[in-house]
């Protein structure tokens, strides 16, 4: 795999911008605490009325404080952190599943294959922004891995198809025969000699499935769904417009966090994009000529 990412970063412009761009946001997110417990001390980033509403920006408050007392550049960077790591969790638990149900339906194949299957295109084929605004609603004290987990239940089954296509053409290839006659188990075979020449379609599988949940996050967030004591950069764009931003003169409140959502998600398209030129020459080719 590290033989594989050296070689996009090599070879494609778009996959070396795409990790220096969420390279620095992940930094970020991962050094918040060191930005802003000077700030707000132990209290949680979420915890309203420490300071006066709206002040302006100064040495105190570099962005100025929001609606609710709280530090605004507080509110960005515990935003960020949380949303990425939603995401991350939520790719990762995602993929994982879709790795489970495609190396079995696409391995396996027969009753099995048709019954995953139909399960997965149910999935894909069912609004999952309905259901979920539906579990926000009724659970509105979610906390951060909970939300991740609900958000991976929807985000696993793109992974699922593309695993599911590659390991039904590798299977047939006469290496795979040759391990079958020297009796190895089908275990043995996935993990050998299959999944190790899959972990470039793992990657694009766990970059869709953590955009989709991020997607998801900020939509249900957004609308003033999910956990409110959690600060998010969804949360951010709901509080924004209910604080009338616009009238207020102060938009950047709003655009900070859509902002960041914006790189975040152009990023990883780009990682995914290098990844599949690298993949696909083809693709490279018509990129080039265009």
């Amino acid at each position: 795999m590290l033989n594989f990412l050296r070689s996009c970063w090599r070879t494609s412009g778009k996959f070396k911008f795409g990790v220096l761009v969420l390279a620095c946001f992940v930094g970020i997110a991962l050094m918040a605490p060191l930005f802003y417990r000077p700030i707000i001390g132990e209290n949680t980033p979420a915890r309203p009325g420490l300071f006066r509403r709206w002040e302006a920006g100064s040495a105190a408050h570099p962005l100025g404080t929001d609606g609710h007392g709280r530090d605004l550049l507080t509110d960005y960077l515990a935003g960020l952190r949380t949303t990425l790591f939603i995401g991350f969790l939520a790719g990762i638990v995602g993929t994982g599943v879709g790795v489970f149900v495609g190396f079995i339906s696409g391995y396996k194949g027969g009753t099995i294959d048709s019954v995953l299957l139909t399960i997965t295109n149910m999935l894909i084929v069912i609004p999952s922004y309905p259901i979920l605004v539906a579990l926000a609603m009724v659970t509105p004290e979610l906390g951060v891995a909970t939300m991740a987990l609900i958000l991976a239940l929807f985000s696993w089954p793109f992974s699922a198809r593309t695993i599911r296509a590659q390991v039904m053409t590798m299977k047939e290839r006469p290496y795979i025969e040759l391990a079958k006659v020297s009796g190895q188990s089908d275990f043995a075979i996935i993990f050998t000699e299959i999944l190790p020449n899959l972990m470039p379609y793992l990657l694009m599988g766990f970059a869709f499935s953590t955009v989709g949940a991020m997607v998801a996050e900020v939509g249900i967030e957004a609308i003033g769904l999910g956990p409110s004591n959690i600060i998010t950069l969804g949360l951010m764009i709901n509080f924004a417009n209910g604080w009338a931003v616009y009238s207020m003169g102060r938009l950047e409140i709003l655009l900070i966090p859509v902002s960041a959502l914006v790189l975040i998600f152009m990023a990883i398209t780009m990682i995914n994009r290098g990844m599949e030129e690298y993949l696909n020459p083809r693709l490279q080719k018509v990129t080039t000529e265009k």
